[in-house]
């Protein structure tokens, strides 16, 4: 009997990648930007030496075991700042699910909303999860509880599995503060002139568009199953409805009401630290950033409380980075602590335990930046030679047509790799480069070239993530013994209808001002 083949791990992927990469620089030869006069022209085959004066023709710089053993190193360095986001982000997760927050959180709704209205705030709920975490390996645990819940309340197995797989893919897909994803894809590529804010009303509109499109196709699907049986897409499938398994879920305390509350504060305390609240212009010179910092500024003034606070060192709301983004998680993470009175020892550990399940994740992004150390920067090496190539074939593009051909790219790219971080990794340092080529001179400029190319990556990589037959999607399917090819079926004309409305979206976010 042969044994099943089993698809290689992310590590394995991006550090083959990281070999091939290797390998390519005895082969392809660096290239520079050079400023000649303040005009920036790319010199093809030629390297800067120590005293930086160009070298032409002399433009390979081979990669020895040395050069890759270190880029991963070097990566994680090149990394620092989103990784501790990352961590800090894993450790609060695993804080609030050890009190059962989350659990407490979804029970409730449940008890209290039916119908269409809990489909809608359930949906919302794990988009909303999506957007800001990346929520989809959670899945399969959330499943056994949502699932069976709306088979009691009349529908099928499909309407809750739509709720968890649809919701998610439509926050995944926009991503609005998502570290993994758009965290990741920012600080690949390493431009200091963007943000978690760059772009976030692009990705906020992104976020309602494919919200809602998702959930009207699943409240049309849901009804209809409702009046009759005979319309779900499972009909004549013995599929496992787990109704007799139903976990119970655990009570809304005050503490676990709080803990949710610390949650929500997260999520808006994020948008309003991104939102690039100076875009705002107002008739007295001042933008809007000024007055949704007054209060800060405010306190900033006062004697004792303001240094107590350190508010003369807090970043203004619209101008944050991950560094803010890590420091509201771990006050968040003490906040869990202080209101549920967890022991220091307990803390301790669920604290570390939740940052170890996404240490993993860090690993990836370190390793996939590897490959950005030996592939070049902005200004000298191998990426400079693909962007020149790229360029030269992409000479002309208008901005609607480089956007519609990233997300096919990453629709492409998603077939063989899912980790959003690596191929962020793997994918962003050249196509970034080649976006600020692109655009640098044209009203787009080059920040928004690159915005919507983050935007394309996110939209295509996560479409195809919501319907590859991957360890988190075929898991959940068996679980209630679901063929795959009617899960495809039902959920294919959904994401489909995402993907072209987002593409449209990035196309026109030039013209809208979005960008």
């Amino acid at each position: 009997m042969k044994k099943e083949k089993k698809m290689f791990s992310a590590y394995t992927i991006v550090f083959v990648f990281l070999i091939i990469t290797a390998a390519l620089t005895w082969i392809v030869p660096q290239s520079i930007i050079f400023d000649n006069n303040g005009v920036k022209e790319v010199v093809y085959n030629a390297v800067f030496n120590d005293s930086g004066e160009v070298v032409r023709e002399a433009g390979r710089l081979p990669a020895g075991l040395w050069d890759i053993i270190m880029a991963p190193i070097k990566g994680f360095e090149k990394s620092s700042s989103v990784s501790i986001a990352i961590l800090m982000a894993g450790a609060f997760l695993g804080l609030i699910n050890s009190v059962g927050a989350m659990d407490a959180g979804i029970g409730s709704l449940l008890k209290k909303y039916t119908g269409t209205t809990l489909i809608a705030i359930l949906m919302f709920t794990f988009a909303i999860f999506g957007s800001v975490f990346g929520f989809w390996e959670e899945i399969p645990a959330f499943s056994i509880v949502i699932v069976p819940l709306f088979v009691l309340a009349g529908y099928d197995v499909m309407t809750g599995l739509a709720v968890l797989t649809v919701g998610a893919t439509a926050g995944n897909m926009s991503s609005i503060v998502n570290p993994f994803s758009t965290g990741a894809a920012i600080g690949a590529i390493g431009n200091p002139d963007l943000s978690l804010g760059s772009g976030l009303v692009l990705r906020l509109l992104m976020f309602v568009l494919l919200y809602f499109i998702g959930l009207f196709f699943t409240v049309k699907y849901a009804n209809e199953v409702k009046k009759d049986k005979e319309k779900s897409i499972l009909r004549g499938i013995e599929v496992n409805t787990l109704t007799n398994n139903n976990a119970e879920l655990p009570e809304l305390t005050k503490k676990r009401f709080w803990s949710i509350i610390v949650l929500v504060g997260i999520i808006v305390l994020l948008i309003l630290g991104y939102m690039p609240w100076y875009e705002i212009k107002m008739e007295n010179g001042k933008t809007f950033q000024d007055i949704i910092n007054a209060p800060l500024y405010l306190l900033a003034k006062v004697p004792v409380l303001g240094n107590v606070f350190g508010a003369k060192h807090i970043t203004p709301l619209g101008d944050w980075y991950f560094g803010e983004f890590s420091f509201v998680f771990l006050l968040g993470s003490l906040l869990i602590g202080f209101i549920n009175k967890i022991p220091e020892d307990k803390f301790v550990k669920e604290f570390a335990n939740g940052a170890k399940d996404l240490l993993g994740v860090v690993l990836v992004l370190s390793v996939a930046n590897g490959i950005s150390i030996l592939m070049g920067g902005k200004t000298a090496g191998m990426s400079v030679t693909f962007v020149y190539w790229i360029q030269s074939a992409l000479q002309g593009i208008p901005a609607w047509a480089f956007s519609i051909a990233a997300v096919l790219a990453y629709v492409g790219i998603g077939f063989f790799l899912q980790s959003t971080s690596g191929v962020a990794g793997i994918t962003m340092p050249i196509l970034g480069a080649v976006a600020m080529a692109l655009f640098q001179n044209s009203k787009v400029g080059a920040a928004g070239g690159q915005i919507m190319l983050i935007s394309a990556f996110t939209l295509g990589l996560n479409f195809m993530s919501g319907i590859y037959p991957g360890a988190t999607t075929m898991g959940t399917l068996e679980l209630f013994n679901v063929p795959y090819d009617k899960y495809l079926k039902f959920v294919l004309k959904i994401f489909i209808t995402m993907l072209a409305s987002g593409c449209i979206l990035i196309s026109v976010s030039q013209y809208l001002g979005l960008i």
